[in-house]
């Protein structure tokens, strides 16, 4: 069975790079890496599949937010309207705030994991990604109901 493709989106070479070597490292995938937002809508449609059952080459995407141009959340939003819900994306920044959780829950992201994160984390987090359609269903309804509660929390520290 082939190694699924996951995408790592991140404008920071190093960070990029050091995220991709930890995934592949761990011997399960392959990895694509996009240093912009612009570079990763090049990579899908050159893994768009036109016979099959993935729409696309990469099953997985751990997203930057913030990227000059297009930011994580504006090609977040442009790959839902192209690919649906059929691409997975675990959003892997530093920042957050109302609007971000919001636009990240509004897009079905199956995680929020904040930088800097932690290697055993993140590859547990994609296992789990990969196990069965049920579990990742479970993590976009895991993780939408977090950004809820992320969301009242933000509304609560404006009062």
């Amino acid at each position: 069975m082939a190694k699924p493709l996951i995408m790592i989106v991140e404008d920071e070479v190093e960070y990029a790079d050091k995220v991709a070597n930890a995934v592949k490292g761990s011997g399960k995938y392959k990895t694509a890496t996009a240093y912009s937002a612009y570079d990763a809508l090049n990579i899908l449609k050159k893994n768009k599949v036109f016979f099959g059952l993935l729409p696309n080459r990469v099953e997985c995407v751990l997203l930057d937010i913030k990227m000059p141009g297009m930011d994580g959340l504006q090609f977040l939003e442009k790959i839902r309207k192209e690919y649906g819900n059929n691409i997975g994306v675990i959003i892997l920044t530093a920042y957050e705030d109302y609007d971000k959780w919001d636009r990240a829950i509004t897009n079905l992201v199956a995680g929020y994991i904040k930088k800097p994160y932690d290697r055993q984390d993140l590859l547990r987090t994609l296992d789990l990604f990969f196990k069965d359609n049920e579990t990742y269903e479970h993590m976009v309804a895991k993780t939408y109901k977090e950004g809820l509660e992320k969301l009242d929390e933000f509304e609560k520290d404006k009062i």
